[in-house]
């Protein structure tokens, strides 16, 4: 008989941890983790470091892995987990989360009383007393008291996986079949999904223009003012009697406005000088970015004044539900019929951390609305969008809405018909309905007013 070492006698040793830290990396892949750091690659303490985008976005997550049997009396890997915990007390790596992979473990019942939610503390303390004995080097300081304590609860808060690499791999297989947070089935949902919006639907349909030409004032105004700041104005205008005209402040400290600042405006107090008349249409057609703003800041107004709430981020516009007692809020469409504007999102079934019955998000229509000047003309471009909140009134991030949308959106939702049947009820309802007279005096802030649609 012969015996032969893969890798080599000494590599052999190397070649089978890496092959261990691997079924570690499927396995954790499995259940969402992304790998960041490899010792291997790197030259880290720690062996591997990985993140949950998913579960827990933000969160690092350290790694050990040992390929053999261990016991917590082992000097050397006594010193590894208080380097480990040494490590979660920096400000780099505070809130991280330890996981131990090992093949083995001698004594288990001493590892699930020190690794364990409800740990018991004499254990850990004499673990503790033990390594003030025996691992401390020189020049090194001693496991006070307080540290002590510090160590029982990370002991409590990190993991220990008892696995060999062929159990590693079968659980790896059984949890790709069934977790959605793989990767590879996360992957394919995605693809699917994308394969799925792709195909064509065999009907016939309209094209929707969402760009619409639009008539404004034939004059603005335009002084100077004795603010230069904008919230400093609003703050000093505020009133819940006289609602403050919308208006725009240049880099050159001028204040532009569609409504006259006469003595019974609001703006007509910071009046600092002579008030000037001019031609909506020089300012089109030689300032075109610039009336692209004027324009704006009316129409804002304007849906601002019909309860619609905006994420300044992504430029949305959406209603909000401020009874959270109701399903559902609804509006009076172009039609003249009821139509949803936002739905309470309910969870279906309980799982570990929410029961059923309980919100799961809102869901707002919205509208993008954009304002442009071309050929000396303005135009508003109404793109309908989908947008989602966790209490029904206040802004989330792009990618939390994200997220619920790429798990609940209705593949229909862009498909002409709908599309079609929001452009009315944006256009019809919110730009074109609505009593349009110029204002006779200043006091009026509603943009209604000042713009509507070109018949």
């Amino acid at each position: 008989m012969t015996i032969r070492f893969l890798y080599g006698r000494r590599e052999s040793l190397h070649g089978k941890s890496e092959s261990y830290k691997k079924s570690v990396r499927d396995y954790l892949e499995s259940i969402g983790f992304c790998q960041t750091t490899d010792s291997t690659i790197q030259g880290t303490f720690q062996d591997m470091v990985f993140v949950n985008p998913i579960s827990d976005p933000g969160k690092k997550y350290l790694i050990e892995t040992k390929a053999e049997d261990v016991t917590l009396y082992s000097k050397k890997l006594a010193r590894e987990l208080i380097h480990y915990f040494d490590l979660s007390q920096t400000s780099e790596l505070h809130g991280m989360h330890f996981k131990l992979f090992a093949q083995g473990v001698i004594k288990p019942t001493l590892w699930e009383s020190i690794f364990n939610e409800n740990n018991n503390f004499v254990a850990v303390k004499e673990w503790c007393d033990w390594y003030n004995c025996k691992c401390i080097e020189e020049n090194e300081s001693p496991l006070d008291e307080e540290k002590i304590k510090q160590v029982f609860e990370f002991f409590s808060k990190s993991e220990v996986i008892v696995g060999t690499a062929i159990d590693l791999q079968h659980a790896t297989l059984d949890l790709q079949s069934v977790s959605s947070l793989s990767l590879t089935k996360t992957a394919s949902n995605l693809y699917n999904l994308v394969d799925r919006r792709k195909a064509p639907l065999p009907i016939q349909s309209r094209l929707v223009l969402n760009i619409l030409p639009i008539s404004t004032p034939q004059c603005y105004y335009s002084f100077e003012p004795t603010i230069t700041n904008k919230q400093e104005i609003y703050d000093t205008l505020k009133s819940d009697i006289i609602p403050l005209s919308p208006f725009l402040l240049t880099r050159e400290n001028r204040v532009l406005t569609f409504a006259d600042p006469e003595e019974e405006n609001p703006l007509y107090t910071i009046v600092n000088g002579k008030i000037q008349t001019l031609n909506t249409k020089v300012l089109q057609e030689k300032n075109p970015l610039l009336s692209t703003e004027l324009v704006n800041v009316h129409l804002r107004r304007m849906f601002w004044n019909q309860g619609l709430y905006r994420d300044r981020k992504s430029n949305i516009l959406y209603f909000p539900m401020k009874d959270k007692t109701k399903d559902k809020t609804e509006v009076i469409d172009q039609r003249g019929m009821n139509r949803w504007v936002v739905k309470k999102i309910v969870r279906t079934k309980d799982t570990k951390y929410y029961k059923i019955g309980e919100v799961n998000f809102y869901f707002h229509r919205g509208v993008e609305v954009h304002t442009p000047t071309y050929w000396g003309e303005s135009f508003v471009e109404l793109t309908p969008r989908r947008y989602y909140t966790l209490d029904g009134e206040k802004c989330v991030d792009g990618e939390i809405r994200g997220r619920i949308d790429r798990k609940f959106r209705n593949p229909n939702f862009d498909r002409s018909s709908a599309r079609l049947g929001l452009m009315k009820f944006w256009r019809i309802s919110y730009l074109k309905s609505q009593v349009l007279s110029k204002p006779k005096t200043g006091l009026e802030s509603l943009a209604l007013d000042l713009l509507l649609l070109k018949q």
